[in-house]
């Protein structure tokens, strides 16, 4: 029995790991937010957007406006032009 049990876990692990990551539970806007100005050093937040599964976060920083990407799924920060 403890062998079947064992078996069972396997498969239930390895179906779960094999989830697509859209599966995967996303980061909040205001997550990608914070994430974003801790990213740019004395930056105030602006604005926030979601463009498919990245967050566009809109910055000021000094006199400029800075747009930076995070992912919704990741949350990696990603500097945008």
């Amino acid at each position: 029995m403890p062998r079947i049990l064992t078996l069972a876990t396997a498969m239930l692990a390895a179906a779960l790991l094999s989830l697509p990551a859209a599966a995967q539970e996303e980061i909040a806007p205001s997550a990608a937010v914070k994430l974003a100005v801790a990213a740019v050093p004395g930056a105030e937040p602006l604005d926030v957007k979601r463009k498919g599964t990245i967050y566009v976060v809109k910055l000021k920083q000094g006199g400029n406006v800075i747009r930076v990407g995070v992912d919704a799924v990741t949350g990696d920060v990603i500097p945008m032009q």
